[in-house]
């Protein structure tokens, strides 16, 4: 039987629901979608990039808190509820991941609604040598 556990902090926004913010299985970390939440749980409004900014930064506090990096991200899934918002986006995503020797594997699916009124959501993969 593979061991499990749960990767939980602090520096990102605690679960509003039946769900871990990661699990962790061997070096493996799946990381539950991320909304533009800060770790207070208000939701961020602002620009796309400033929601995506915070998404993405609740990921990196999450593969920290695992023993990670946001170099061990191999794999990031992107809701976002307007395609027309994805150059401002993929701008953030990609100063996010600038100097990473290998980019995530990365889709993009346009989505109508998602939870507390957000307009993106990213859930990402690792793989941690720890």
């Amino acid at each position: 039987m593979t061991m499990r556990e749960a990767i939980q902090t602090d520096r990102a926004p605690q679960p509003r629901g039946h769900y871990s913010q990661a699990v962790r299985s061997g070096s493996l970390l799946f990381i539950s979608g991320q909304l533009p939440i800060d770790r207070d749980g208000n939701v961020v409004k602002g620009t796309m990039g400033e929601e995506a900014a915070q998404a993405l930064e609740n990921i990196r506090a999450i593969v920290e808190a695992a023993g990670g990096t946001i170099a061990d991200v191999v794999q990031c899934t992107i809701y976002i509820s307007d395609i027309a918002h994805w150059t401002e986006v993929n701008g953030v995503y990609g100063a996010f991941f600038f100097g990473v020797p290998v980019l995530p594997a990365r889709a993009v699916v346009p989505v109508q609604e998602m939870h507390y009124g957000a307009r993106i959501e990213i859930q990402a993969v690792a793989v941690l040598s720890t």
